[in-house]
């Protein structure tokens, strides 16, 4: 929920200029403020350097481990993933001055495209504006041979040239030796990638390995803009090992499944995760937790130690479990089982309302608050993307529609499951109809009625908050009114049927809809997303030709 906030003062104005009234919703949309101007990289010229151990050899045949993570009866899902993106990383964080990860690992990357590569991608995302920390690779291996990388796009690129060709259904080892610092104090933009209020969060803190697509070949884009967001990765199996001070609460995407006390006063935490986009690292010094278990998930609740707003802050965590728990046993039964053995919500100091990563949300301090009617939409939001992001992927950077209108509609269905009695049925559809409200105001102010399907770099200001985050849910509402709401459950279930773990495109999102329903979707979709690949033509023509009138 990059840029959803900071749009409630601009709404009020918008509100006013175009003459309607009306309160807004008692729950109102999580707002960000406005997006801050590029900062600095943190450390610009100085990164300490490791002397890392030798990673051991790893058996990528062995995936047993990985099922530890999953909830019952999902443990077979990580058997389709042993030939997949996997990661195998040690590394040791720490927590001064500035929080240094220093770590390692091991990749392996099969190619699953009709393709022969010479050179396998990653990603340093530290290295982006929108983070601005900083990572340098010291050293790259491939099948043991040293290899001499490239760095493009401002270091946040690294082409890691073959030795030899790979071939179609083959596989490459990589392993790199890598660090990174950033500054206590220091968050830019979002305040994502940050070391604010004791408090080291860290995503993508590893070389991640890019995408390639077939007939366009590795994704090495980085967006202009500083809104939405960065980053776009494939699933993989993930087996961590990272040491810290025994002081120091860890927080990561997956499931800690061992401890190791070391005889310098730091813990080895190992973690091990099921099929996911991507890994977070939080740690803290600060952080205290409630726990509780909702259909076999475990959901934990991290919270600031803070003497001035302890019990703010764990009545928040209270609250908060209430509201996750109602939110995962109203979206495993719209949308398909949550499959992981654990779901985390930690408090930061994130400048956005709040942001999700697999297995991991984080919810700003500023709304972290039982009382605050932010809370609540916050917490569904965020933990809506488990589904339409984490699990069904896409191209966020290319295409923020598919996962942040589509879960910004979560909260409708929210809304929907958990009502009780006539009030909360009418609360709900209000939400509907005051958010149809915000968007009419935004297009009456003048404001371009801009198509869904642009990119991030697409919108300017308040243009990608008012179309991906208002008119996107109000588009899948409108799908939701002409069929029903159990049809549009069915097409949901099914769309994440066939797209769990996988890269969703818009294409096959119609196409889906249109099997599931019998009907033909495509002057709907075109009139409110715009062009895309494998929208029929006729359809193209028909509404073009509506619109001038002929």
């Amino acid at each position: 929920m990059r840029n959803r906030l900071a749009i409630l003062v601009a709404l009020v104005g918008l509100t006013l200029l175009a003459g309607c009234g009306g309160p807004f919703p008692d729950r109102p949309l999580p707002t960000l403020v406005p997006t801050a101007t590029a900062r600095p990289y943190a450390t610009a010229t100085f990164v300490p350097l490791p002397t890392p151990a030798p990673l051991p050899p790893v058996d990528w045949g062995d995936i047993a481990i990985f099922r530890q993570a999953m909830r019952e009866g999902f443990e077979e899902d990580v058997d389709a993933f042993a030939d997949r993106n996997r990661y195998a990383i040690e590394a040791t964080v720490e927590l001064g001055d500035a929080a240094t990860v220093r770590g390692a690992q091991r990749v392996r990357y099969t190619n699953r495209s009709a393709d022969t590569l010479d050179e396998i991608v990653f990603r340093l995302y530290p290295n982006l504006d929108a983070f601005s920390a900083r990572m340098l690779i010291l050293a790259v291996e491939v099948g043991g041979v040293p290899v001499t990388p490239v760095l493009e796009e401002r270091d946040s690129v690294l082409r890691v040239p073959l030795p030899s060709p790979l071939l179609p259904g083959q596989s490459a080892e990589v392993h790199l030796t890598f660090t990174s610092a950033i500054e206590r104090g220091f968050a830019a933009n979002y305040g994502e990638y940050s070391y604010q209020q004791g408090v080291f969060t860290a995503p993508e803190w590893y070389p991640v390995l890019s995408v390639y697509e077939e007939g366009h070949g590795w994704w090495t884009d980085r967006a202009r803009s500083q809104q939405g967001e960065q980053t776009y990765t494939e699933t993989g199996l993930y087996d961590i090992r990272l040491t810290a001070d025994a002081d120091v609460t860890v927080v990561m995407s997956g499931s800690e499944i061992e401890q190791q006390a070391n005889e310098d006063g730091t813990v080895t935490h190992h973690i091990v995760s099921g099929p996911m986009r991507d890994s977070i690292l939080i740690a803290s010094r600060r952080l205290l937790s409630l726990s509780d278990e909702v259909d076999g998930i475990t959901v934990n609740l991290y919270y600031w130690d803070d003497e001035e707003n302890l019990r703010r802050n764990a009545d928040a965590a209270r609250a908060g479990l209430a509201i996750i728990g109602r939110t995962l046993r109203a979206f495993n039964r719209a949308f398909g089982e949550y499959p992981f053995r654990e779901f985390d919500v930690v408090q930061t100091n994130t400048r956005a309302g709040g942001i999700e990563y697999p297995g991991v949300i984080v919810v700003a301090d500023a709304y972290w608050n039982a009382g605050d009617p932010f809370f609540e939409v916050v917490l569904v939001h965020e933990a809506g993307h488990q589904w339409f992001y984490s699990l069904v992927g896409n191209n966020q950077v290319r295409y923020p529609f598919l996962d942040e209108s589509l879960t910004s509609f979560t909260e409708y269905v929210y809304f929907w499951e958990t009502a009780e009695t006539e009030r909360d049925n009418q609360e709900a559809a209000d939400y509907i109809r005051r958010e149809r409200q915000s968007y009419n105001a935004y297009t009456g102010a003048g404001n371009p009625d801009l198509p869904l399907g642009l990119s991030t770099d697409d919108y300017v200001e308040a243009q990608y908050s008012l179309i991906i985050y208002t008119k996107g849910p109000l588009f899948f509402n409108e799908i939701a009114s002409e069929i029903g709401r159990e049809q549009m459950y069915a097409f949901l279930q099914e769309y994440f049927r066939r797209y769990r773990y996988e890269v969703a495109s818009i294409s096959g999102m119609l196409q889906t809809l249109e099997d599931v329903t019998g009907q033909q979707w495509d002057r709907l979709f075109y009139e409110w997303i715009g062009q895309f690949e494998g929208l029929d033509p006729a359809a193209v023509a028909t509404v073009d030709a509506r619109q001038r009138g002929g």
